[in-house]
Order: C-alpha cells, then structure tokens, then sequence
C-alpha cells in the first residue's frame, strides 16, 4: 500500500462509470457522487466517468460542489467532450437536417463553446431523441445509433451505413473510451451502479484491475415472483467472468442471488443511517408525508386513492408528496377526480424534504420495487415511522414490523389506508415507533459502511466481516439447480 503525505493511497484508483451526474434525483443519483467523495478521502485520484450527452455538465458539478455533495477533488470526464472518437468527427453538412419524415424533428446538437458533431431525429410528439447520426470530416455518415426506448435520451445501439452492415452495443464504442481514460491509471477499480446501459460498457472494457457492480433495484422480471426469470438488463453483469463482485443493498437480495447465480461473488453494503442535519422539529400527527419520484412504478397513485379512505375516517389528516416526474400531472387529476386537493398536495421536488420528515406522523412507501430505498432509513433516522408495502427490497431489512414501522403485505390503497389509519388515530404509538425508529442510526452504522467500501476495492480473502458485509461464492447446488431451470425461460 503506497500513500503520500496527506495519507491518501495512490496504489489503487476508484472509477465510478455513469451515465449522468445530476443534481436533482432519488437514491441512485445520489449514490454516485457520495461513493466518489468517500473514496476521495482515502485515495488520490478517483475519477467518475459519465457517459451522456450532457451540455450543462459543467454548471451541474459546481453545484454538486457547492452542496457539499461532490468531493472538490474528484475528477469527473465525459464521452462527449473527452473522447478521441467524438474529436475526430466532422459537422454535419446542411443536408443531414433535411427533413426525415412527416413526424421527424431533426436537430443538429453540439456541446457550449464547439461545433455540432451530430444530428438528433425525434418524432415530433416524443421528448427524446430516437436515433442520433454521426459524419466524418468529409460530411459522410458513418454511424447511426438508436435510443433504448421512446423515454430513454442514451444510445444503446450503432450501426454502420451499408445494407450489408450490422447493429453492434454503442457500449462497445464508449468502452474504448473508458479504457483510454483508464490505461494510465494504477489500479483502476471499474463500478457501475446503473444496469442496461453501463454494465455492457463495464464488461467490454479490458484494462480494468478490477470490475465491481452494486444493485439497486430488483433483478426479476415480475418482482413479486423469483421465478418470471431475470431482468434482461441484469444479464450482461450476472454473466459468468463478467465482474469480479456484486454488491446488494439487502440480505434479502443478496440470499436470492446465491440460488439466482450461484458463480457470483456477493456482498452486501446496506446504506448508512445518518445523523439527520435540521434542527428538530415539532411533530404534526395529522401529517403523512411521501417522498418519490412521479413515475408508474413508484405507484403514488395508491397512497392517494388510500387518502380518500383516510380522510373518511380520520378527518383533517395531509399528505404531501414530494418529487417529480412523467406522472404529475395524471395524478393531479386523480387528487380532483377524487375531491382531495384539501387533503393531498404535490409539493414539487425539494432539497429540504428531512424537515418534512421529521414533521410527519409516518411517511409511505407504495413502489412495486426498490434496491433499498434509502427513504426509509432517512425517515427512520429523523424518528418517523414508515408504512411500506412489503416489496422486494428493502423494507423488510429496514422495517421491524409493530416496533418502528409497518409493513403492509397486501399492495392495495385498502391496505394501505388501514395502516395509515391505525397510526393517526393512536399518535402515542406512532410516537414510540418513531423512537425505536431511531435506532436505525445504531443498526446501519457510517464506519461498516465505510469500511465495507473501502474493501471492495482490494478484498483480503478470508477476511472477517460483519453482517453488513457478508462475502460469499457459493449456494447449495440443489437449490440452484431448481431456481435455474425456473430463471431459464427469462
């Protein structure tokens, strides 16, 4: 182990690959710039590479920096301004923009300060691009790429012109890239938190020391069943010699990955509980307080329809929803359609939803799956009780069910509603799971975190490790047998 004068080692350097840094954005987006300033402060270069088409890139990193929410000393590189590939292609000529179809929107993008290097096709009634065009200096188109899907912007595959010629992985072009950034580097240890579009990128790079993915959400097809087989965007990490590690946020996912792949080398890092930042509040037991994202899987719209029932039985009860995304609107009807804008309100994204939390009686959790949700310990932390669906994954680790929260096994606003209930109309005993919630702080400490992180990134075989960062090879061959023949048909 080499390290300089400030104690940081310079043996071995973290390289987190991602698609996008933001500064708004739930647990996974958080997630990455939290890792990179943690190693920040044991290592001398840590290095994030995105790989989106991010014209703002700059004005996001500063206030990440700002915040307090990137470490200064991180280094943070992008495909589109920083890869040879990208610097060796010419403007696209004027007639690229010529118009591709009736519905076809095309736009010709380029970074603040350059050129354009390529051409951007959208229909006309979608946000985001469906493909993307790139020419040479001679103005000769020399690669097409396709988007994942119509609420996707990243490209996941490429293809050259000729009617002979094949689509290939647009990873297989941005790992080129990545191995260029990291040749020079000692001991790069490759991450990826993000399936679909980076861990192909991390599987076909070569000059990584090392290759680890950490999970966040689940890896089955229907969550609520182990045997629909495994997410299609999951394989490329879960592929035998992939990556040397996958790290789960749970114990539970990591018991079913032991059946589910039974080669892989598994560890779980479950987040930390923090010590929350606000000053205390005081405690409104009439407030329900949710914090997610509006998209479909989050399903809000069944904490809402569960608000009709509630307030019929606990008359002026609130709930506030804080976030945003493709659902807001839908669901706002859905508070008219339903007489609760009295009742329910969408606040918005907010910076400051620990003060909201710690103000509510419970907060909920509806979503059809999580990794972990780290809304939960930040409820639990702040002394509120959290009544969760019982998903995959995440509550069931967190949530001591009757002590410091609820777990609502039956996913309907039914159910829903009658744990709300039960909690408003007996406030002492929302109070006394508030206060055993607490003890989240002491069950998920910031040092086993810490150090669990740091040792993934140079593993001592045979080292002991605590329930929070459990190691293992192997599952019982038996099991696995039986839960593979299921998983094959995914």
């Amino acid at each position: 182990m080499n390290s300089g004068s400030d104690g940081r080692r310079d043996d071995l350097t973290p390289v987190i690959v991602h698609t996008d840094l933001s500064v708004r954005g739930g647990g996974l987006a958080r997630a990455v710039p939290e890792r990179a300033s943690l190693y920040a402060r044991h290592f001398k270069r840590v290095v994030i590479l995105t790989t989106g088409f991010t014209p703002e890139l700059d004005a996001i990193l500063t206030e990440l920096r700002e915040r307090g929410s990137l470490d200064e000393r991180v280094i943070v590189r992008n495909f589109f301004q920083h890869s040879s590939w990208i610097a060796g292609l010419g403007v696209p000529p004027a007639a690229a923009l010529a118009k591709q179809g009736p519905d076809v929107v095309s736009v010709a993008q380029q970074l603040p300060g350059r050129s354009a290097f390529r051409v951007a096709d959208r229909h006309a009634d979608q946000k985001h691009p469906y493909g993307y065009r790139y020419y040479d200096t001679e103005g000769t188109l020399v690669l097409t790429s396709t988007s994942a899907n119509a609420t996707k912007r990243h490209e996941l595959t490429a293809v050259a012109p000729g009617w002979r010629a094949r689509p290939g992985a647009w990873g297989s072009i941005v790992a080129r890239w990545v191995d260029e950034e990291i040749a020079s580097l000692p001991g790069p240890v490759l991450f990826s938190l993000q399936r679909g579009l980076i861990d192909p990128v991390l599987v076909a790079t070569t000059k990584a020391s090392r290759k680890v993915v950490s999970l966040h959400n689940c890896h089955y097809e229907d969550p609520d069943d182990p045997t629909s087989g495994i997410r299609r965007t999951f394989r490329a990490a879960f592929s035998p010699g992939a990556v040397d590690e996958i790290v789960c946020l749970t114990e539970q996912q990591r018991h079913e990955l032991e059946v589910d792949v039974p080669h892989a080398v598994l560890r779980t890092i479950s987040y930390p509980g923090r010590v929350p930042r606000e000053e205390p509040v005081a405690k409104d037991m009439s407030l329900v307080v949710m914090v997610a994202q509006l998209q479909e899987r989050k399903r809000v719209d069944h904490a809402i329809c569960a608000f009709g029932l509630v307030v019929a039985r606990v008359p002026g009860a609130r709930l506030d929803v804080y976030g945003a995304g493709p659902e807001t609107r839908a669901l706002q009807r859905l508070i008219t359609e339903l007489g609760l804008q009295g009742s329910v309100t969408l606040k918005g994204y907010s910076h400051q939803v620990g003060v909201e939390q710690a103000r509510a009686a419970c907060t909920l959790l509806t979503s059809t799956f999580e990794g972990f949700a780290r809304v939960i310990s930040e409820s639990m932390c702040r002394g509120t009780p959290v009544v969760a669906y019982d998903i995959r994954y995440g509550p069931r680790d967190l949530i001591r069910d009757g002590t410091d929260g609820v777990l609502v096994p039956t996913q309907t606003p039914e159910a829903l509603a009658e744990a709300i209930v039960e909690l408003l109309n007996d406030p002492g005993r929302a109070s006394r799971m508030g206060l055993e919630a607490k003890q989240t702080l002491d069950r998920f400490p910031v040092a086993d975190f810490e150090r669990s992180w740091l040792e993934v990134l140079s593993p001592q075989p045979g080292a002991a490790t605590k329930r929070v960062t459990s190691a293992v090879r192997t599952s019982r061959p038996h099991r696995a047998a039986r839960r593979l023949r299921a998983l094959v048909r995914g």
